[in-house]
Parts: structure tokens; sequence; C-alpha cells
């Protein structure tokens, strides 16, 4: 997490946090390789600064700054090759051919850090343990990680990470990222949760990039991580208000179509479709089950050539809905940024995995031609994914829309719906404000692009 400006960490409220926690590790071929981890809650208004991060393999070192940015920790992890300290921005690990010692040992040196950190208060609620899932997702990759504590007494079982390929160029996957070998993840992983004691499990659900799967990967522990610190401090924080309105208005008009949207974020939340009317049914339907699950006040009308067909009012209706969403989100500073939900309508059940990223993303598998059916009341079916895709790609958001696999033949407009109820839920957790954050955008590099 990047440092508050003072005027921003005096306004923030204590709450129950954690001390420090440090981890070490030596390695025992000749190499004299040591590796030292120290970790800080950085909501404690007394956290020290985040170290550096200098493991000799740059590519780890900025996975490793996940931490920062999604668990809200300090991290800082040196490695020393005798009496040489590696500095940042090195890959002198990976070029002295140590690279997988050093991959072993600072997974190793930050678990038992992080082991420390948690031993250090609120151990009552420690020893009944917990289990903490999340699915952080990039553009076309999205991993599904959990971490599980046990409790007192028991035994973490063994990581299972099933990761590879890394890629899809070369067929077999990447083996580097940089001068990182792809199949270090698996042992930083590894070393890391035997010496947290936690059992770790993670696959990839979808992913063509390498870096992609292995950021996704490591966001997603960072989240777990803060949800654990959270569940066992009891600090679970509660959504700040918003220093000003978060508001969004837009108007669209063409030869085709006559739009008005307007949005916000923080209002009471209307029930039904009072207030939407798109002249296409099962377009105010959608919109209405977006809009109770969000907890976010929409408001929409059109007046569109539905005399032709629905296409031009659907895909209309939703880039103007997505555009006043982007607008009411700003720089998105302080908000929670990444969530993920699951909807269900029937035997219809999709999870929503959602990054408010500012690099608009859409992948969806849902099947919805299952039925061999054209329209769902007065909406093509061709046209839900694209509805879909228009809201996300005019938002702003990186989403992934991922149907359970059922045994039965469901209509394509339980999964819309089950979908629809996915993706609010999804949102109304990424614009929630985390008032620990002060202000600051949840991301390594201190901001967004646009």
């Amino acid at each position: 997490m990047p440092d508050l400006p003072e005027e921003k960490r005096r306004k923030i409220e204590p709450w129950p946090s954690f001390g420090p926690g440090r981890g070490e590790r030596k390695g025992d071929n000749g190499l004299a390789l040591r590796a030292v981890a120290q970790v800080a809650d950085a909501t404690r208004q007394d956290a020290l600064r985040a170290g550096p991060i200098a493991s000799g393999i740059a590519f780890l070192d900025h996975m490793i700054d996940q931490l920062n940015s999604h668990a809200q920790l300090r991290v800082s992890l040196q490695v020393w090759r005798g009496d040489t300290c590696l500095q940042p921005h090195s890959n002198e690990s990976h070029t002295s051919g140590c690279d997988g010692q050093v991959a072993a040992l600072a997974g190793a040196a930050l678990g038992a850090a992080v082991k420390e950190l948690l031993e250090s208060g609120h151990n009552e609620r420690r020893a009944i343990g917990g289990s903490f899932r999340f699915c952080a997702p990039l553009d076309e990759a999205f991993t599904d990680l959990r971490l599980e504590f046990p409790k007192a007494g028991e035994t973490a079982s063994s990581a299972e990470i099933d990761l590879a390929p890394y890629g899809c160029f070369p067929a077999a996957g990447r083996r580097r990222i940089g001068s990182f070998r792809t199949e270090l993840t698996e042992v930083v992983l590894r070393s890391f949760a035997e010496a947290l004691g936690a059992t770790l499990k993670v696959r990839k659900i979808r992913g063509d990039n390498a870096h992609h799967i292995v950021e996704a990967t490591f966001k997603s522990l960072a989240r777990c991580l803060r949800a654990a610190l959270d569940a066992f401090s009891g600090a679970g924080a509660a959504a700040a208000a918003p220093s000003a309105p978060r508001r969004g208005g837009k108007q669209r008009s063409t030869k085709e179509t006559s739009i008005d949207v307007s949005l916000d974020l923080d209002a009471a939340v209307e029930a039904g479709a009072e207030g939407l009317c798109t002249g296409l049914n099962f377009l105010d339907a959608l919109l209405a089950r977006l809009r109770v699950a969000s907890g976010i006040e929409l408001r929409a009308s059109c007046r569109g050539d539905t005399w032709i067909d629905d296409h031009h009012s659907t895909e209309d209706v939703m880039i103007t809905v997505g555009k006043a969403l982007a607008e009411a989100l700003g720089d998105k500073a302080g908000c929670t940024r990444m969530a993920w939900a699951e909807g269900r309508e029937g035997s219809a059940q999709v999870l929503c995995v959602m990054d408010l990223s500012n690099r608009p993303s859409f992948c969806s598998d849902l099947r919805l031609h299952v039925r061999d059916e054209e329209f769902v009341d007065d909406v093509s079916v061709e046209m839900i994914h694209h509805c879909f895709e228009s809201f996300v790609m005019n938002a702003l958001m990186t989403v992934h829309l991922l149907q359970v696999p059922s045994a039965e033949a469901i209509s394509a407009r339980h999964v819309a719906l089950a979908a629809a109820q996915a993706m609010g839920a999804a949102l109304k957790q990424c614009i929630a404000l985390d008032p620990r954050r002060g202000g600051v955008t949840a991301s390594s590099k201190g901001t967004l692009s646009k």
C-alpha cells in the first residue's frame, strides 16, 4: 500500500491491527544465501514505511510488491549473498544461477514474517482458523485462490497449485518472464504457505498471457491475506462515506436512439423497474437486477427504433450506462477496486470477477445457446453478450463472467439474470470506499491509467 500523505493519515480512525513480523531463512548449499523479510500492517498509524524489495529477480520483486498495494501491508525483502546485499532492480540471482534457492528462501521468509505478524495479537480468533478466497482478474486472465488457516492444534495440508501452462506462446507455455523462471512460481508459493502454516490452493481459470497469470495469482494472494487479517482482528472496515457526491449522468442522441441515464453510487436504491424505461422489457429487468444488487440508484430512459429491432436500443443504453458509471467513479481513489461475486437465478449460477481497472476487457463463457432460443421476451439472445460487453467496456472495467457447469438445459433468461446479479454484487464491493486507504488508489502503480 503506498504511503499516505500526512494530512490523510491523521483523518483515519484507529482500529484493531497487528504488530510487525520478521522472517529469516538461510541457504545450506555453501553460497551463503540469506533472505530477510519484514512486514507490517499498513493500517496502523505507526506503521513503518515499506522497505526495499530486492531478491535479485526483478519480476519476483514486482509480484511481492502486490502485497503492499492489495494486502495493505508494508513489505520489505532483502537477500544477501555472503556479505553482499542484493539491490533492487537487479537480476543477479538469475545471472549467478541461484534463483531457485532464492525463490524458496524468499517465499519462506515472507511466510514466516506474516506468521509472526498474525501471532502478534488476536490469537483467540486466529485459533479457530478460517478460509479465504479471492479471484483477481487481469485482462484475459484470472485465477482462483484459497488460503485456509487450520484450527489450533491442526496442521495445514500441502499446497495445490495448478497454473501451467504459463501462456500459450509457445504452445507449452513460457519458461521465463524476464529473468524469472515460471516454474519458480510454485516454489515461491509452496515455501510461503508452508512457512505461514496455511493451506494454499490456486488454479488458473483463464489466461493466455504468462505475466498476467502470475500477477493475478499474487494479487489474489494479497487480497486473501487482507481478508484474513481483517477476520482475525475483527477489523473489517465499514465502507466510508464519500467526501463528495459520486454521481454520473449521460445523454446520447443518434438517428436511432435518444437516451438519458443518471446514477448515484451512494443514494437509496429503488426496487423493481421504477425509473427504467428503455422500451425493452427484458433490458429493464436486467438493469433492475443490476441496480438492486449493486446498491446504485440508476435511472434510464430510451426512445429507440424498436420498430426495426432491439439492437440499437440495447447497445446504446448499455454504452450510456457504462459511461455514466465511469463518470461517477472518477479516479476511483479509495475504492476497494477488485471483487468477485456469484449470482443465481433458477438453476443458473454465474461467477463475476471484476476490477475497476481503467483497462476495459470483457471475457464470458455464458452458455446462452443451450435451449436454442432466439429471444428472451423482446430482447434477442444474441444481444445479451453484447449488452454486458457494451456496459463493461464503457465503464472502463475488467470483467470475467464464468457460468458454473450444470447438467440442466438452463434458459437464456435465467443465465442473463444470474449474470446481472453477479455483476451488480461484485460492483457493490468494488465501489465501496475503504477508509483505511485514505483516498489512495489500490494499485502498485499508485494510479489507474486512463
